[in-house]
């Protein structure tokens, strides 16, 4: 979550892109001026009520506030533009990813695409929430709690991540797959 500065310098921002005054703000989301202007100098860390309200005012998503980082409310991520992930492995090796996905205000999905050669995996890990994986090319062995599963071209395997699991990539040469993670039921404005 950003710092109540970091919120304050957005609705800042927001409020000027609007041309509206804090006044005109105050009025539109029930709150005082005094208030909205402590919130905009960092003064004081606003409640999600009184973002909703705020947000309400401006026409943004109280999302926006609260991100870490602000989000487009559609993600387009070009295939030239895709960030590395790398997911440790088990040694010292790592498992390569390319994200597929960048995110959007509340968004609970995560894309990324996984390329491995034979032997290698991930770590024994558990993490809240669900998780898919889609392999596109090669096999992959999947270790779900005490349950084993192979899964190959063209297979879908889906799961509770907050079980411990280790991804083995178990085709020769070269293994594809897209894995889908799923974040617990984040806030729904």
């Amino acid at each position: 979550m950003p710092s109540a500065a970091e919120v304050g310098l957005r609705l800042k921002e927001v409020r000027r892109e609007r041309t509206m005054t804090l006044k005109q703000v105050a009025e539109s989301s029930g709150m005082s001026p005094t208030h909205i202007s402590e919130i905009e100098r960092g003064k004081t860390s606003p409640t999600v009520g009184a973002l909703r309200k705020i947000a309400g005012a401006l026409g943004k998503e109280t999302a926006f506030f609260v991100e870490d980082r602000p989000l487009p409310r559609v993600s387009v991520v070009k295939k030239e533009d895709r960030e590395t992930v790398l997911t440790e492995g088990s040694g010292e090796a790592f498992v390569m990813g390319k994200a597929l996905t960048c995110g959007i205000p509340a968004g609970r999905i995560n894309l990324l695409q996984l390329d491995a050669t034979d032997g290698l995996e991930t770590i024994h890990h558990k993490h809240d929430g669900e998780e898919a994986l889609i392999v596109v090319s090669g096999q992959i062995t999947v270790k779900v709690g005490d349950d084993e599963f192979v899964v190959n071209c063209g297979d879908c395997l889906h799961f509770a991540a907050g079980v411990e699991h280790r991804i083995t990539f178990t085709g020769e040469g070269k293994t594809r797959a897209l894995q889908v993670l799923v974040s617990p039921g984040a806030i729904r404005w």
